[in-house]
C-alpha cells in the first residue's frame, strides 16, 4: 500500500471500523463482584429519595452471603486438589483425641498466687488494691 494514497488507507480504515463494529456488542448483564466495590459516601448536601428497590436489595444481599461462605458449603465436591485435603475432615473428627482436654499443670508460682488469693483476698500482681 502506498501511504500517499488515501483512498487506499481510506478504506482500510472503513473495513477495520467495519470488523469492530461486527465484535463489538452491548453488554446489558452486569455481574456485582463485591470485593471490587468501592463505596463513596454521598455528597453532604445531597438529598437522596428513596430507598434500594427490593429486588435489587435482595440481589446484592445474596450475592455477599454467597462471598462469605466456605468451599464446602458452595460445592458438594472439592474442586481443587488443595481442596481434597480435609474435605472430609468432619466426618473422621470423632477419632481424634481433643487437645483441650489437657488442663493447665500447675508449678510454684501458680500454687503461691492461689494461695495469696485466698488469703489476702486479691491478686498478688495487681499494681493497685481492689475497690471494696
Amino acid at each position: 500500500m502506498d501511504k500517499n494514497n488515501v483512498v487506499a488507507q481510506n478504506a482500510v480504515f472503513v473495513e477495520s471500523l467495519q470488523k469492530e463494529r461486527k465484535a463489538f456488542r452491548l453488554r446489558e448483564e452486569f455481574m456485582l463482584v463485591p470485593k471490587s466495590m468501592n463505596t463513596i459516601a454521598p455528597k453532604p448536601c445531597h438529598v437522596r429519595g428513596g430507598e434500594m428497590p427490593a429486588e435489587i436489595a435482595k440481589k446484592l444481599n445474596s450475592t455477599l452471603e454467597e462471598q462469605h461462605k466456605t468451599p464446602k458449603q458452595k460445592y458438594d465436591e472439592p474442586m481443587t486438589t488443595q481442596q481434597e485435603i480435609g474435605w472430609l475432615t468432619q466426618e473422621y473428627a470423632h477419632q481424634f483425641k481433643d487437645r483441650k482436654q489437657y488442663g493447665l499443670k500447675s508449678n510454684p508460682i501458680t500454687k503461691y498466687a492461689e494461695k495469696y488469693v485466698v488469703d489476702m483476698g486479691r491478686n498478688p500482681f495487681q499494681r493497685k488494691p481492689p475497690i471494696a
